[in-house]
């Protein structure tokens, strides 16, 4: 090893070092980036969402929803193009119907829900039950972005 602790490296050793790392913290930071920015945020547990089969009955549809099921219809049954627009008119028509419905029975679907963490709460320590509330919190935050991108 030379004097005064400096490593004598060939130039082409040291540059397949300096790319090497490079490499490798081009990979970190992709990597970084794809879980920060790019990756979609997770479904919230507690919030209304389409996981649940009452949940997504009490969200009413997206026009962009609609087309797409009315897309997948098409195709799937090959239908004509007066089928389609029969469709089309029938959706449009008990859309509304849908909506009153959502309406009336919303307010007990969310009375239930709030009774069942009550109960929930019951059973926990002071600690999960702080945590529980936060995941809550979280949750609704989350709910409330995915819905404020929506088309």
């Amino acid at each position: 090893m030379p004097a005064h602790g400096k490593l004598d490296l060939p130039a082409r050793w040291l540059a397949v070092i300096v790319i090497g790392a490079i490499v490798v913290a081009s990979v970190v930071g992709g990597v970084a980036i794809d879980r920060v920015l790019l990756k979609p945020a997770a479904p919230p547990m507690f919030a209304d969402t389409g996981f649940h089969p009452l949940s997504s009955v009490l969200r009413s549809p997206t026009p962009e929803e609609r087309r797409r099921l009315r897309g997948q219809l098409s195709r799937e049954l090959a239908l004509t193009a007066a089928q389609d627009s029969a469709i089309d008119a029938i959706m449009m028509e008990r859309a509304g119907e849908f909506s009153a419905l959502r309406e009336e029975i919303r307010p007990r679907v969310e009375r239930l829900v709030s009774d069942v963490r009550s109960d929930m709460e019951q059973v926990l320590t002071p600690e999960q039950r702080a945590r529980f509330r936060r995941l809550q919190l979280r949750d609704a935050d989350s709910a409330r972005r995915m819905s404020s991108n929506a088309p």
